[in-house]
């Protein structure tokens, strides 16, 4: 169910695995007008991850060129797509929090849902704990 409090949010994730590390970055931006975010989660598949990248209050525009930017980088490693670009919906009392860190977890749980509701998952994706409610 959607509510007009409801804040658009959209990400996609990147997985690397070679003989000593199998790990993602989960790149998450949620377009909330000038009280943008810009987020990457990275860690061991099958973690909840770290705050890689954390850009608060920005426009959305600026909040996609955060993402997009790190994506590169990522690339440029050997990371590779496991999850297609996916739109979710986040309650604007998640996307408003800012608490440091608890939200990026809950905002990644919300993109996980959706990703797998909606097929983004491709065979590599990592599981994203807590994302099966």
């Amino acid at each position: 169910m959607t509510s007009s409090d409801d804040v658009l949010g959209f990400g996609w994730e990147l997985h690397y695995e070679d003989g000593n590390s199998n790990k993602f970055y989960r790149l998450i931006v949620v377009a909330d007008g000038e009280s943008s975010i810009a987020l990457g989660l990275h860690g061991a598949r099958g973690g909840t991850g770290q705050i890689g990248l954390r850009k608060d209050g920005i426009t959305a525009v600026a909040a996609l060129a955060e993402v997009v930017k790190r994506t590169r980088e990522k690339e440029k490693k050997g990371y590779e797509p496991s999850r297609e670009f996916t739109t979710f919906l986040l309650p604007a009392s998640i996307a408003r929090t800012r608490d440091g860190g608890k939200d990026a977890h809950e905002i990644a749980r919300h993109f996980g849902r959706s990703a797998r509701q909606k097929g983004s998952d491709l065979p590599n994706a990592s599981v994203i704990p807590g994302s099966d409610f």
